[in-house]
């Protein structure tokens, strides 16, 4: 038998349907790949994403059953489907300023990230789902079993969709990136435009001449986003995007008062940083982190963990500053630690201090809170600089963690963390309910400024300490608790909404 007598109407209608199902779910995960730098990667903005989605294959499921009754049904569709591949070719020549255009507003991240979804996604994922009816109504309405043809097109959906849950969230964004995802799924679609064509109308064997210059159209759109993409990734001197499992990270040349620097940037925010000069290379340019050596004024600190890697900023100042002392580091991204070693100077320091024949530096990629609750050291100091952009870890945040970080410390040891936010006010509800936590579990809370001249309502950074060590009183600030501050649990932690809304006030 043929490989064309094999492709009857149906099979490759089931081929469409799977494939174009998982290229909606692909969709979808880029998506906040696309946003994070901008937004975040907060529940907010994949709500919108998810929302925004769902939407657009609830018109496109209805603008797909009225096309159903035209006698053309598949030609116009075919003319959707081009132009959806080519909105897609496009979106990553433009999302820059557009995102930034957007993000300039100042509306909130709710509105920011609905308003950015509808622009980007609306329109693709609205065609994509106009697909699924045209194909059921022809082949439920011929089957001589309507259920269960019913049955087989649901179940394909499914698992199309889940095969591209998987080897986008797995395999296919962290191999190629984010914008050229967007020309991947052109090209799918447009792929696809053949196998939807009618078999025996005269129309589909000699493609009418608008058809085959709506494909070529959408084919040389796609090959110019292709170059334009590559164009952008080796033209913008000093800066690279790199998408890993867990987002999108950009490392970025730039300057930071008379010094070159080089940034690690992920979900919208500015994580880390590195000087580029050989006799700076391990100092910190962040200062703020320079708070966590309070740890040493009121404790003989040995072994320290750190919860947070990024670009390893502050472990390699304290393993080259403080070289009697040893310090765990806990990353949940792999990929982190390779683009720390690579472009920020950690593979020097794991040569020039010898840490992995002294032991002073454990590099670990896991989950800081499963990695505490699993392991049997104890700590002298547990710090945490964990961050997606400029949110909080909700895990990290709750009674229940806070008991895990506690049973990893030594007697009178010290939990510090990094928090950002304002002591009073509205812009304080957060750092309020992690004093409140945390007081559920350590004898003494304190916060501490990080710069010396900022104000209680000043949305910056702030140290939180926690330990059952009465001898130690730290300068801190005076912080008022009230009824209204809620205490985190794993049950009930609102991290984006005490959080994000405040901050893009």
């Amino acid at each position: 038998m043929s490989l064309k007598s094999k492709l009857t109407r149906k099979n490759r209608d089931y081929i469409v349907l799977f494939i174009l199902n998982a290229a909606g779910m692909i969709l979808e995960l880029v998506a906040s790949r696309l946003m994070s730098p901008y937004f975040g990667n907060s529940n907010f903005v994949w709500t919108a994403i998810i929302g925004i989605i769902l939407l657009a294959g609830s018109l496109g499921n209805i603008l797909g059953g009225k096309i159903s009754n035209r006698r053309n049904a598949r030609y116009l569709t075919i003319m959707l489907l081009l132009f959806a591949a080519i909105y897609l070719a496009v979106t990553p020549m433009v999302d820059a300023p557009i995102l930034s255009a957007i993000k300039s507003g100042n509306n909130g991240v709710q509105f920011s990230s609905v308003i950015s979804s509808i622009v980007f996604f609306l329109v693709p994922a609205t065609i994509l789902g106009i697909i699924t009816p045209i194909i059921m109504k022809e082949h439920i309405a011929s089957s001589k079993d309507q259920g269960k043809e019913s049955g087989r097109i649901t179940a394909i959906i499914a698992i199309g969709s889940l095969l591209g849950t998987f080897a986008g969230g797995f395999w296919i964004i962290p191999a190629i990136g984010t914008r050229m995802i967007f020309n991947v799924l052109a090209i799918t679609i447009i792929l696809m435009v053949p196998f939807f064509m009618p078999i025996t109308d005269t129309k589909s064997i000699k493609l009418k001449w608008r058809y085959f210059f709506a494909m070529l159209l959408a084919t040389v759109v796609t090959i110019a986003s292709i170059i334009t993409v590559n164009s952008m990734t080796k033209n913008v001197e000093g800066s690279i995007s790199i998408d890993t499992e867990y987002g999108r990270v950009i490392v970025e040349d730039g300057t930071y008062g008379d010094d070159e620097v080089r940034y690690y940037k992920q979900s919208g925010a500015y994580s880390s940083a590195t000087f580029l000069s050989e006799n700076k290379k391990y100092d910190l340019v962040f200062n703020y982190l320079k708070k966590y050596d309070e740890m040493f004024k009121f404790l003989n600190v040995k072994s320290t963990a750190m919860i947070g890697g990024a670009a390893y900023q502050y472990p390699k100042y304290f393993i080259s500053h403080f070289k009697d002392k040893s310090m765990d580091v806990i990353e949940i991204d792999p990929m982190s630690t390779e683009i720390a070693k690579n472009y920020f100077f950690l593979d020097d320091l794991v040569k020039d201090y010898d840490t992995e024949s002294t032991g002073r530096l454990g590099l670990y990629n896991d989950d800081g809170r499963i990695f505490l609750a699993d392991s049997t050291k104890k700590y002298d100091a547990i710090l945490n600089d964990a961050f997606s952009g400029e949110v909080p870890v909700g895990t990290l945040a709750t009674v229940e963690a806070a008991k895990i970080i506690k049973s990893r410390l030594n007697k009178d040891g010290v939990y510090m963390s990094n928090v950002l936010g304002a002591v009073s006010g509205h812009r304080g509800k957060f750092l309020r309910a992690e004093v409140k936590t945390l007081k559920k579990v350590f004898r003494h809370v304190y916060v501490m400024p990080v710069y010396e001249n900022a104000t209680s309502n000043q949305y910056v950074n702030w140290m939180v300490i926690a330990t059952d060590n009465d001898n130690y009183v730290p300068k801190t600030v005076d912080i008022e608790l009230t009824e209204k501050d809620i205490t985190l649990t794993d049950d009930y932690c609102p991290i984006d909404s005490l959080i994000t809304t405040e901050y893009f006030d």
